[in-house]
């Protein structure tokens, strides 16, 4: 992936200090952060960056606090319970719609819909009978919540079959009781992020066949997936300690890069995965990190106005914080 507006520049200048103590001309004010998250893939380069002293050698005393959900990180956020939060940008368009003040400021992962890194997928169980997305009506389909990127991936990519929404009947299942959602045929199709994809593609009794993969199903689309966020007004007044966030992330991801079997033992080690099913996974490791801009932000904003999702007007320049 090329990455268009990117830390690495300032990151790749750490790598070569080794992020020691001294990096900077003046070692920065120290800034204390609760850092709100979510028990993701996508969200270990953070946890490690924290357990491993990246933050703390950038001057910043990063807390993580695990929430269950985008909606409940959000709310952490607004309170002032936490500093910056880890989701998905559907809730954040949706809050900043709804005039919560909160703005995204670093992009962690870029999807696009006609590339190769993928990180999240639509499956049907073997025993459902669905072979594409076409197959769709009349069946049962598990989502992890209602209104969210979830409910976007599978009304985005049947609309562009043309597969009504309403001819499906939906459920809300947590991700990791999908499987057995589809075992039991409980449903018939479900909208899987790692490992539950894998876990499923790999079970005898689900046999998960991928439908499709990423949010959006418009082609040579790039949006921003998951993203790091802050109150509007909190994150104006720290952007140093904001860019400096992105400076440690960057060496974390530029590492996980050059050596991918590191995130797979994070994933053995700390989510204690079984390794079988680690080297089954699709696992990628070419994470963004970059200052998003409304370009990164608007497909999703057209999407789920299109998809009769969003009704409240939101502009994508009110949704990003622009971190130099």
């Amino acid at each position: 992936m090329t990455l268009r507006v990117s830390t690495l520049a300032g990151a790749a200048a750490l790598v070569m200090l080794g992020l020691a103590p001294g990096a900077y001309a003046k070692d920065p004010a120290p800034v204390s952060i609760t850092l709100a998250g979510l028990r993701t893939i996508q969200f270990l380069p953070v946890q490690y960056a924290q357990q491993q002293g990246y933050f703390k050698r950038v001057g910043l005393n990063v807390t993580i606090l695990m929430l269950n959900s985008g909606p409940a990180v959000i709310s952490g956020v607004v309170s002032g319970s936490a500093e910056v939060g880890y989701a998905s940008s559907v809730p954040i368009i949706f809050a900043r719609a709804q005039h919560q003040p909160v703005r995204i400021f670093d992009a962690m992962t870029i999807e696009n819909s006609s590339g190769a890194v993928k990180w999240n997928w639509l499956v049907a169980s073997k025993r459902s009978g669905i072979r594409s997305i076409k197959d769709l009506g009349g069946k049962t389909i598990a989502m992890n919540t209602t209104g969210g990127a979830c409910e976007l991936q599978f009304r985005d990519h049947m609309a562009a079959a043309g597969v009504p929404f309403d001819s499906v009947k939906s459920i809300v299942v947590p991700f990791p009781q999908m499987q057995a959602a589809l075992q039991l045929g409980n449903a018939d199709a479900a909208c899987p992020v790692e490992p539950f994809y894998t876990s499923m593609r790999t079970s005898p009794e689900v046999q998960a066949l991928a439908l499709s993969s990423n949010t959006l199903a418009a082609p040579s689309q790039l949006y921003a997936e998951d993203v790091l966020f802050v109150r509007g007004d909190w994150g104006k007044a720290h952007l140093d300690a904001l860019h400096r966030m992105n400076q440690a992330l960057g060496v974390v991801f530029a590492k996980l890069k050059k050596d991918p079997t590191l995130y797979h033992r994070l994933l053995i080690e700390d989510y204690k995965f079984k390794e079988a099913m680690v080297n089954q996974m699709t696992i990628n490791v070419d994470f963004a990190n970059v200052s998003p801009t409304p370009a990164d932000v608007e497909p999703l904003i057209k999407a789920l106005k299109r998809n009769k999702m969003l009704t409240l007007d939101v502009k994508p320049e009110d949704v990003v914080l622009k971190v130099p």
